[in-house]
């Protein structure tokens, strides 16, 4: 399995596409490829059937960036243009079909006071070993907890074909939960090395 995670510094993009029709073209960003930091433009061998995970991370790990992969687009292979008629062949595409789905996150967990609570004095509890009937004040807490979800794209690389497939990751930024900009890279696999 090949993990990829793009490190993309938000703070350095410029206005994106406002959708993913109209993306906007962005340098390659550095990468962490099985935990090694990779230079930008390290073209990624893997094997045949291999699997690869692509991720985007925000390379200034901001709480209040989000990024998501959610497109590729197969440009060339062995330096010749790709068309759906290649991608949709098995015997002659350099990786399958992508999926994109979501890991479930670190889920941290909160406790607060009960919004609604109103503390007053009463007795502490006759059960209490040393401080038994004393004048006690409390407020109740709850505990919550927050699921996050790592969003990733996937596919299988071929092992009928072999060759430098350029492609794009598309990918989606939110700095507001409600707005998102879109962008893309071409970065490069070496399928079946």
């Amino acid at each position: 399995m090949a993990t990829i995670v793009f490190l993309i510094d938000s703070s350095k993009l410029p206005k994106g596409g406002s959708s993913i029709n109209a993306p906007v073209a962005v340098d390659h960003p550095p990468f962490v490829l099985n935990g090694t930091p990779q230079a930008p433009e390290y073209q990624v061998p893997i094997k045949g059937k291999e699997n690869v995970l692509i991720y985007t991370e925000d390379a200034n790990h901001s709480q209040t960036v989000k990024l998501a992969p959610c497109g590729i687009i197969a440009h060339t292979f062995k330096g010749e243009n790709l068309t759906p008629a290649i991608m949709k062949d098995p015997a002659s595409r350099p990786i399958d079909i992508p999926n994109f789905d979501m890991d479930p996150g670190p889920s941290p967990d909160f406790i607060q006071y009960l919004a609604n609570d109103n503390p007053q004095w009463t007795t502490s509890p006759s059960t209490w070993p040393y401080w038994a009937n004393n004048p006690f004040i409390s407020d109740d807490v709850q505990a919550s907890i927050t699921r996050t979800y790592v969003p990733y794209a996937t596919f299988n690389g071929s092992s009928l074909v072999s060759g430098t497939l350029q492609y794009g990751l598309v990918f989606a930024l939110t700095k507001d939960g409600k707005s998102v900009e879109y962008f893309y890279f071409d970065p490069f696999l070496i399928i079946n090395s």
